[in-house]
């Protein structure tokens, strides 16, 4: 999905920039690539920013830079928050993987054990009943189904 918008905003700037038409050539644009080398360009890319213009031909020129310059931070804006939102994904799905995975392994101790017991504050073990047993695996068989899928 990222990457369709991706390419719908290039595609948008590029209509943007075809239609204000040859009186542009003489834009210069300046982007940083991954690697943070400097890159200097004629053609819009995404999060280019406007470094030259070679026009004189006076304020409408000035107010029709100062859209396209407009419209390149609303898309680099827009491509830098998506990144942002991928990454949130990411570290959220990371933290579900962990917790799927001691979940597991506290459901397979549960199911194992005959008996299950909680402890005491005076530090003494006190058994749970085979019902309170049951909804106790019930409910770790519950979240770890939610972290890791139904599927277990």
């Amino acid at each position: 999905m990222a990457r369709s918008t991706v390419i719908l905003l290039t595609a948008s700037m590029a209509a943007l920039l075809g239609a204000i038409g040859a009186a542009r050539a003489d834009v210069v644009y300046e982007w940083t690539d991954a690697h943070g080398q400097v890159h200097y360009t004629d053609q819009w890319v995404p999060g280019a920013k406007v470094v030259m213009t070679g026009t004189s031909h006076g304020a409408t020129d000035a107010n029709a830079m100062k859209g396209i310059q407009k419209e390149s931070d609303a898309a680099s804006q827009q491509i830098k928050q998506q990144q942002e939102a991928q990454a949130v994904q990411q570290d959220e799905a990371k933290v579900r993987a962990a917790r799927c995975t001691q979940e597991k392994a506290q459901y397979q101790r549960m199911i194992e054990s005959r008996r299950i017991y909680t402890t005491g504050q005076d530090g003494q073990r006190q058994y749970m009943s085979d019902a309170d047993a049951d909804a106790a695996r019930l409910k770790v068989r519950q979240a770890m189904d939610a972290d890791c899928g139904s599927g277990g």
